[in-house]
């Protein structure tokens, strides 16, 4: 009678109801759970820094933030957190890779992953972290031979000179570095002053030289060919006697018409292929289906200028016609009047237009190079260069408010295309490391600051000992 009761059509649904709100409690109870669960373990994640979504190297401390900098200082966007990882058994992040040595003799270190005889990997060698900075040397000058290590390390070499290291102190570390000064200046400071700062970064570079050119008419060059050839044909004939005495003066006359030739601005090739040929150019003094145009490029310039480069030859005589060329030579020696070097184009002439003496515009379009023929280099923009004539200085924002003043050693002004648009650099050949940053506006304020709180400042030039700083 209770069990029918009890399940009858009356007492069924309260039954169900309440099952309901059981069920209904329980998963409510979970899902908070899971929420407070979820909100815990986002606040015991930890803040590394703030960086930008679009130039992943900016990094901004918390305390930084938290006074204000919360804005990208390239491109003014917001900040945003990256959380620190949690540390694993099988994390393997130590820092960059500084160089690797051999396993079983530290004294042998490369630049680049090796083997060695016995097919052993090469240990990397990695960056310390700020809280346990160790600084190695070996003595010379520049970033590449400072290194922040792990604890102490024995018997190693400087991966580039493969000089030993040796333990330094912070301040051995930082003259060898290049640092003449460091100070700190508050973000709210910055902001006001409008302090940019940029990337250094690997680009091409190039030069446009613009000169005012002649066609050749050189009977001089012409009559200095004629002879050289002369004196071949005659040392050939007197070769094939047997008197040493007058076989050597047709030599010495070989030679001072080929030195002649030199200096008038013929290049070896240039002499190598008179040799062969034996064939004088009349085009020096006569129209022809190729012709030479003469030019002359300031002291400034004349680095950047190299045989081979293309030219663009622009004369008013042609007008809406552009000419090509090739610099076929370069004058060894500086005209001691005008300060120019001069050069000459090879240019092709076959409707015979330009004649001798016409003046014409020649551009020359010249990428820079390294020694072992790079073409991206490290740049900055000449605006982020402090230059006193005797030291050339930057100031590097090393994240805390702080600032880094370097000297730096740089090559000759350039030009780089940067969003489309033409921007005066330098390339940077020692000093700096790709990815670092470098204050491109408002640098002054910071070197009137250091100057202010003591330390060096790009001002004094070179009237301090920067060996003490």
């Amino acid at each position: 009678m209770f069990s029918k009761n009890l399940f009858s059509a009356h007492n069924i649904t309260p039954i169900i109801a309440i099952v309901f709100l059981l069920i209904a409690g329980t998963s409510v109870s979970s899902c908070s759970r899971k929420k407070t669960a979820t909100h815990d373990e986002e606040k015991k994640q930890i803040i590394e820094y703030y960086t930008c979504g679009m130039h992943p190297s900016v990094k901004i401390s918390q305390k930084e933030f938290n006074e204000g900098n919360t804005l990208c200082p390239i491109c003014n966007m917001k900040l945003i957190p990256v959380y620190r990882k949690p540390e694993t058994k099988d994390s393997t992040a130590k820092g960059k890779v500084l160089f690797y040595r051999n396993p079983m003799n530290p004294g042998i270190t490369s630049q680049e992953p090796a083997k060695d005889e016995m097919g052993m990997d090469y240990v990397p060698v990695y960056e310390q972290a700020d809280d346990d900075t160790v600084y190695y040397g070996c003595g010379m000058k520049g970033q590449d031979h400072v290194y922040a290590l792990k604890g102490k390390q024995e018997g190693m070499t400087c991966p580039i000179c493969k000089m030993p290291l040796k333990k330094l102190s912070e301040q051995e570390a930082d003259n060898l570095r290049g640092v003449i000064g460091k100070v700190t200046i508050k973000s709210e400071e910055t902001s006001l002053a409008g302090v940019k700062t940029e990337i250094v970064k690997k680009q091409k570079l190039f030069h446009e030289i613009r000169a005012v050119g002649k066609v050749a008419y050189d009977p001089d060059l012409a009559i200095a060919q004629d002879e050289f050839v002369s004196a071949l044909n005659a040392y050939d004939v007197i070769s094939e006697g047997t008197i040493p005495e007058i076989k050597d003066r047709a030599k010495k006359l070989v030679n001072a018409s080929e030195n002649k030739l030199k200096l008038l601005g013929l290049s070896e090739e240039q002499i190598k292929q008179l040799a062969e040929k034996k064939d004088v150019q009349t085009n020096l003094v006569l129209p022809d289906k190729t012709m030479w145009v003469y030019g002359d490029v300031y002291e400034s310039e004349m680095n950047w200028l190299k045989i081979g480069d293309q030219a663009n030859i622009i004369t008013e005589s042609l007008p809406g016609q552009e000419l090509q060329g090739i610099v076929s030579s370069i004058n060894p020696i500086i005209n001691p009047k005008t300060r120019t070097l001069r050069f000459r184009v090879e240019v092709d002439n076959p409707e015979l237009k330009l004649k001798p003496e016409m003046y014409v515009d020649v551009f020359i379009m010249s990428m820079y190079e390294t020694a072992n023929k790079n073409k991206e280099v490290l740049t900055i923009s000449a605006n982020s260069l402090l230059d006193t004539g005797i030291r050339k200085l930057v100031w590097v924002h090393k994240g805390n408010n702080e600032y880094e003043g370097r000297e730096v050693i740089v090559g000759p002004r350039s030009t780089a295309i940067i969003d489309q648009q033409k921007v005066n650099v330098y390339p940077v050949l020692q000093g700096l490391d790709e990815g670092e940053l470098v204050v491109k506006k408002a640098n002054f304020l910071i070197d009137s600051q250091s100057q202010i709180s003591g330390t060096v400042s790009a001002s004094y030039s070179g009237a301090l000992d920067t060996d003490k700083y």
